[in-house]
């Protein structure tokens, strides 16, 4: 960073209290009608993901409502989400099935903050940064490293587990030995962290145990998870000709991974493998904590922190694996990184660049996307850097920092693939299995949108408070940031750079609503500062009644299964067996009966994590494998290639073809037809359909 003048040491000036209503009262009466006005359009708007019930649009207020017992006429405390939620909470004597888990998380995330402190002392970076931010950062870059470590030697063979545990312990170990936390500068609780901590604390552990919770979504079921387990059943990290998500980089489900192979087992590993995932969630929550205290004072700071972990949004991707969840984890670290480089201009410009470089490489290591809100924007700032130091050593650090978390994935594509980027770039670099038609296909889902005055404003208003999942309080206390005196030029900045990320996400993406999640860690150091604009008595009377009433909406339906599984105590074993008929019946009706020697080929099915059988599937952007087995064949030939391959039936989902093939959908071959399977079964390959489900056929392969 451009050095500055070292800043004083004395605490900034609080910003002044001008009474109960300020020097002016009007404006105050103004700023309150407004959030009071902003508050009741969060409660009534419908959420749109939300089934219309008997009464109509389901809408927050609906679910506040019904939160407390006797505010609606016969909504009794059985009946309330207080009562639900209680009762989900009841079954403690199941906890201590979690106990594994949490051992087996411990032992991983103490592995990573070994690793990462040891990186955080080499960027020269821990002094003066508090234990929590410590810790949290620490955890962030060991997690890159870990990721890193299990890619290359998973690529030669997946070791023993007693191997894998020893090593985490040892690395751990010499972390815990080489950092002495017991010599870091303790702080006190004051009553603002209380106050925090108390408000935050019932979305923690509910997201925590939550996360604990067989795996419920598509895209986990796909890849997320399934990926992990093939490479743990495999023994080795190899391509997966038909999983194309699988050569995006993973380094967020290398710790499933290593959870798989510390508990010698892929499915509670993979529990273990989402506890970690939650993690990133706290670790974000501390260090926009600290963002918001550098630029503001220690109450921004802790309200930033109460804005990020009672969002929703927050509590859902801790609970469901997806990416999203750890990439806002770094941007919460970059943010932290960039801001301690310019208010403590000591650390040398090179190191914090490298350190900057790597974070961003493991932001970029969760998703691609993540070029955009954290790639870019950084590396912009490290050539600006560049120049006004006349050197070009931080602009060359940054690049190193990210290269070397993103070479080792880049070649791993290159030698499964050809291509770096794999499936992207297929113009500049081709791909193994790629096809102009399936990139025509691939871009028919993923590319940009259509750009119209309508859509930006309906998407505006989806990030501001009408998603489902987001909070009131980022809309409700950002824009004041501009009226706190010492935050104003941090408004600035942080405005513009929220700005980068929606307009980004909105003109280069498809416009999936978690592609914007990464705006939350700025946009909740924003309100954080904006929430401190004033220390008046009316402000700290208003910010109280719009926090109450925030928290409590987002708590209620945070507690609902709309916001992911909620069964936080529930019997895992049962969850085990239950949740995949609970998921697809059909599917998983035909797992629970087929013999155990039994191999089914699935058509138009890939969300098969809990299945365990042996099967073989594609996704849907891969070539269809039933296709590539029998096209051009005759039906004697097709007959010989299953049986060599030991499938011994084939699934069919015609609802999933059908959701495919919809104007709406992915996409699905031709090839694919009722009279195609009805011709192999006159033709004594496949036996007669059985119905598994309304839409569902199950074939047996013939014997020969």
């Amino acid at each position: 960073m451009t050095r500055q003048p070292r800043p004083s040491s004395a605490p900034p000036a609080a910003p002044p209290s001008i009474g109960l209503l300020g020097r002016s009262g009007w404006p105050l009466i103004l700023l309150a009608l407004a959030e009071a006005a902003w508050l009741l359009w969060f409660l009534v708007e419908p959420l749109p993901n939300v089934p219309p019930s008997p009464g109509g649009r389901v809408s927050r207020g609906i679910l506040l409502l019904d939160s407390v017992p006797g505010v609606v006429p016969g909504v009794t405390f059985h009946d309330s989400l207080l009562g639900k939620a209680l009762g989900e909470l009841s079954e403690v004597g199941n906890l201590p099935q979690r106990l594994p888990i949490v051992a087996t998380a411990a032992l991983i995330a103490l592995a990573a903050m070994g690793i990462g402190d040891w990186l955080l002392r080499r960027a020269r970076m821990d002094s003066g940064c508090g234990v929590a931010a410590r810790l949290a950062v620490d955890y962030l870059a060991g997690t890159v490293v870990l990721g890193l470590a299990t890619l290359i030697v998973g690529r030669i063979g997946l070791p023993n587990p007693w191997i894998v545990r020893a090593a985490l312990l040892a690395a751990g170990a010499a972390g815990v030995y080489a950092a002495k936390p017991w010599r870091w500068p303790r702080g006190r609780l004051d009553a603002h962290s209380t106050m925090a901590l108390a408000i935050v604390a019932p979305f923690v552990v509910l997201m925590l145990l939550g996360s604990m919770l067989p795996a419920i979504d598509f895209d986990v079921l796909e890849y997320h998870l399934q990926a992990p387990k093939e490479y743990y059943q495999a023994g080795r990290i190899a391509f997966l000709p038909h999983n194309v998500y699988t050569n995006m980089p993973f380094g967020v489900e290398m710790l499933h991974l290593l959870g798989m192979e510390v508990m010698a087992d892929w499915w509670w590993g993979g529990l273990a493998g989402q506890l970690l995932v939650a993690l990133f969630g706290l670790a974000a929550g501390v260090l926009i904590a600290s963002t918001a205290t550098k630029l503001g004072s220690w109450k921004a700071g802790c309200l930033a922190a109460v804005v990020y972990l009672t969002t929703p949004w927050i509590y859902r991707l801790g609970v469901i694996a997806y990416v999203e969840g750890p990439l806002c984890g770094f941007q919460a670290a970059l943010l932290w990184a960039y801001v301690r480089g310019r208010t403590e201009p000591e650390h040398a410009p090179a190191r914090l660049w490298a350190l900057i470089g790597f974070l961003a490489g493991g932001a970029t290591a969760c998703k691609y996307t993540a070029v955009l809100p954290s790639v870019l924007p950084f590396g912009v700032l490290s050539v600006v850097d560049s120049w006004r130091g006349r050197s070009w050593r931080p602009a060359a650090a940054y690049v190193l920092g990210w290269a070397v978390v993103m070479t080792p994935w880049m070649a791993k594509n290159v030698l499964d693939t050809g291509n770096p980027v794999y499936p992207l770039a297929y113009g500049v670099f081709g791909g193994r299995d790629w096809t102009p038609a399936r990139e025509v296909q691939w871009a028919r889902a993923h590319g940009p949108r259509p750009v119209t005055g309508y859509l930006f404003r309906y998407n505006l208003i989806e990030v501001l408070g009408r998603s489902d999942w987001q909070s009131p309080l980022y809309a409700a206390f950002a824009p004041l940031a501009f009226l706190n005196p010492r935050a104003r030029r941090a408004a600035g900045w942080l405005g513009a750079y929220l700005a980068w990320m929606f307009l980004s996400w909105w003109l280069l993406t498809h416009r999936l609503d978690r592609f914007w999640l990464p705006m939350l860690p700025a946009f909740a150091v924003m309100a954080g500062l904006g929430a401190d604009w004033s220390r008046s008595l009316a402000w700290r009377v208003v910010r109280a009644g719009v926090l109450a009433l925030a928290v409590a909406t987002n708590l209620a339906y945070a507690s609902t299964a709309l916001a992911g599984l909620n069964e936080w105590t529930g019997d895992l074993e049962f969850l085990r067996a239950d949740m995949p008929r609970r998921l697809n019946a059909p599917l998983a009706a035909i797992d629970a009966e087929l013999p155990a020697d039994a191999k089914v080929l699935l058509v138009g099915q890939a969300a098969v994590y809990h299945l365990r059988h042996p099967i073989l599937y594609n996704t849907v952007f891969n070539p269809e494998i039933i296709e590539t087995l029998a096209a051009g064949r005759t039906p004697e030939e097709f007959h010989r290639i299953l049986r060599d391959l030991g499938i011994t039936h084939v699934y069919v989902d015609w609802k999933e073809i059908r959701r495919h093939r919809d104007p709406a959908g992915y996409g699905f071959t031709d090839f694919v037809t009722p009279g195609r399977f009805a011709a192999w079964t006159s033709a004594g390959v496949l036996s007669g359909p059985t119905p598994i489900g309304v839409e569902q056929d199950l074939y047996q392969v013939r014997l020969p």
